[in-house]
């Protein structure tokens, strides 16, 4: 397979992984509206929203490339993460660049990126 379908597939896959990432975020902030819930629901829903979205990027991603899928699979959730730490620097420059945060999200992403691999 060329070099260049691979880096194509990995895109597709995080385009359709943050478009999910989206419709489930929105309803959980109509879910938090609704029932007027504190931080703890929304920061468990976003962390499931994530785990979620990294499984579904990793099982395109493993599909789409058909041989060692567990590896693509860990790479696309791997890049979503690097993505959404983008955006948070981006949106939040004086943020720290290192913290236990970041370090469990990082390990989410490329896990349940993984693990959408394993399941393709």
């Amino acid at each position: 397979m060329e070099t260049g379908k691979k880096g194509i597939y990995i895109i597709e896959s995080l385009i359709i992984s943050y478009i999910v990432t989206g419709i489930i975020l929105c309803i959980l902030a109509f879910f938090m509206y609704q029932t007027k819930s504190g931080m703890k629901i929304a920061n468990i829903g976003i962390t499931l929203t994530y785990i979620i979205a990294c499984i579904l990027a990793g099982g395109i991603a493993g599909k789409k490339m058909g041989k060692r899928k567990f590896l693509w699979g860990m790479a696309a959730g791997f890049f979503y993460f690097l993505i959404l730490i983008g955006i948070s620097f981006w949106l939040h420059p004086g943020e720290a660049l290192v913290s236990a945060e970041k370090i469990t999200t990082l390990l989410l992403c490329s896990a349940g990126g993984m693990l959408g691999g394993m399941i393709a």
